[in-house]
């Protein structure tokens, strides 16, 4: 399992929403959004359910990553929301 936090630096819209889900589908392993300040876990996979946590400028969040491709998939989801 591959753990990293990050910032988000912008706020997200739908279509941000619907291009980190894309994204992170084009992985095997799991892929989870963790935001310790709202208690709220996410699966990075599901674009409605990740559309409940409101991506602001400036929240944290902890990413964690579980199969074959997590590396990868730590990288990506890094790249997208930082």
């Amino acid at each position: 399992m591959r753990v990293h936090e990050v910032t988000v630096r912008r706020s997200f819209e739908f279509q941000d929403w619907q291009l980190l889900s894309q994204k992170a589908n084009g992985f095997k392993s799991d892929i989870i959004l963790l935001c310790e300040d709202l208690e709220i876990k996410l699966d990075a996979k599901s674009v409605l359910g990740m559309m409940i946590m409101p991506l602001r400028e400036g929240t944290r969040l902890r990413i964690q990553t579980r199969g074959g491709d997590e590396e990868e998939a730590l990288d990506a989801m890094c790249e997208l929301l930082e």
